[in-house]
């Protein structure tokens, strides 16, 4: 729209004046780090810089330019395109507090337990964390956002935390007596919908960037913090390594780590296809220094909690977890990395968001093989619809249907096939060029494990019936809510 048409240039405060005018700007304010209406072509050279740096300094995240149709037909000279382009790097400094402070508060801890979260990862830090905590024999976990910046074959890692992560990892978290946190916002999927019951006997040091996150555990006890960039060079191998006061505390660990059920035989029977045995098996096909994309739901769920270690770069779109989002994710990461091969993981729901995309594909002939993990319906919403709604598939399955992906595939002019069953995957033969494999499973097949409401992270779903819960060192009763707090059920 130009902005004659405005409705800023009639001087009236009318929902629309211009064709298609829309204040985006005020939209996007509580979603963005930053927004703005830009009015000049001076105004876009200030912007473009700013909003670059914006975008990528600090706690990285989206921002947005509205720019009118007048400015981008206007003329720009040599001067203000250039400058526009002079992008300042931010002046980090080394944060020697941080590193002092860390050291102190894990001085006399028996069981210490470190969370890496995606902020390290995106700080560029999180291997540095990974050496120091290897070398101090300190056990650590990571959240989803950073499990695919780290080594997962090391000794001390003891998995990805929260209401979908492993036994393992969520077992460590709730025996530790003192956690430090770094670039983690702890969300309701790794503290669950009761976070009173999150390590409620552990000392805990968040470690954030962004302010108003830390400010979120102000008012609870147990919780320290520290705003810090982590680019700031916090070398914490360089820093000395801490030494260990309880050698048994990662032996205790690893044992829990290599006995624990994972969980995955119960998600469906044992005559259908386990979503967690496709991802493996179609795992063991993937080439070297692979890309892989998840989506949301499920089959998110299925990925991340199976995919085993190895060179991939998984990564997903967090937890804003829209549908439909790991096609053009995956055709993004496609044309960014051409000599790497792709592959997409998406649900029979979330592939209906964005399937004018495989014309993309087809148009620019793009190598990606795209899975298609289809029960047949919302499967993370029927779940939820299990436990708290009687089974009432409205919308999920009931309602919803899904099309002939042969007759999709083939009307875009991509390869297609069909696996049913373990057996079929392992004889599956990815092809060059796009394709697509439709992954046929039980419409009822199950996350597993998961924390469900009113639970501990460490006493998931499907429920563990020896004493392994029990070893805790610490006197948890059986529901969180014992403790105080309210229970909210968490998707």
């Amino acid at each position: 729209m130009n902005q004659s048409e405005s409705r800023e240039e009639l001087g009236a405060n009318v929902r629309q004046a211009g064709f298609q005018e829309t204040d985006i700007s005020s939209i996007v304010k509580s979603i963005t780090k930053w927004s703005h209406k830009v009015e000049s072509v001076d105004d876009l050279v200030f912007s473009l810089r700013n909003a670059l740096m914006m975008a990528t300094s600090d706690r990285m995240g989206p921002v947005l330019l509205d720019v009118p149709m007048d400015i981008q037909k206007a003329d720009v000279s040599d001067i203000q395109r250039n400058s526009a382009l002079e992008l300042s790097q931010p002046k980090l400094i080394e944060n020697l507090e941080l590193i002092s402070e860390v050291q102190k508060f894990l001085e006399e801890s028996i069981r210490p337990l470190v969370i890496i979260g995606a902020g390290a990862a995106l700080s560029g830090s999180a291997s540095a964390i990974q050496t120091w905590c290897e070398a101090s024999q300190i056990p650590y976990v990571s959240t989803w956002g950073s499990l695919t910046y780290l080594d997962r074959s090391h000794l001390h890692y003891q998995g990805s935390l929260g209401v979908y992560g492993s036994r393992s990892a969520n077992w460590a978290v709730q025996a530790a007596d003192k956690i430090v946190v770094l670039g983690s916002r702890l969300d309701n999927r790794q503290r669950t919908g009761n976070p009173i019951g999150f390590a409620p006997f552990a000392q805990i040091f968040a470690i954030d960037v962004d302010a108003e996150e830390l400010r979120k555990y102000s008012k609870l006890p147990n919780y320290k913090t520290l705003q810090a960039d982590l680019r700031a060079g916090v070398k914490f191998y360089e820093a000395g390594v801490r030494k260990l006061t309880n050698p048994e505390w990662p032996r205790q660990l690893a044992n829990h780590k290599s006995t624990m059920e994972t969980g995955f035989r119960a998600a469906t029977d044992e005559d259908d296809l386990n979503p967690y045995i496709a991802v493996q098996a179609l795992q063991k096909k993937f080439t070297n220094n692979s890309i892989v994309v998840s989506d949301c739901g499920a089959n998110l769920c299925w990925v991340y909690q199976s995919y085993l270690p190895d060179d991939s770069f998984l990564f997903t779109a967090g937890g804003n977890s829209p549908m439909g989002y790991s096609l053009p994710a995956a055709i993004g990461a496609q044309l960014a990395n051409p000599d790497k091969t792709v592959y997409c993981f998406i649900g029979d729901g979330g592939l209906q968001m964005n399937i004018q995309e495989l014309q993309t594909i087809q148009e620019y002939q793009l190598p990606i093989k795209l899975f298609i993990q289809n029960n047949h319906g919302y499967g993370i919403i029927k779940q939820f619809q299990d436990a708290y709604f009687g089974s009432r598939y409205h919308a999920t399955g009931n309602g919803y249907s899904v099309p002939n992906f042969k007759k999709i595939a083939d009307a875009y002019g991509i390869a297609y096939t069909k696996v049913s069953s373990v057996e079929e995957i392992e004889a599956l033969e990815l092809v060059s060029g796009p394709m697509i494999i439709d992954i046929v499973l039980n419409g009822n097949s199950l996350i597993t494990p998961k924390t469900e409401m009113n639970r501990f992270i460490h006493d998931q779903f499907p429920y563990i019936e020896d004493n392994s819960i029990n070893e805790l060192p610490f006197p948890y009763p059986k529901y969180p809510s014992e403790l105080g707090g309210v229970s909210g059920a968490t998707v």
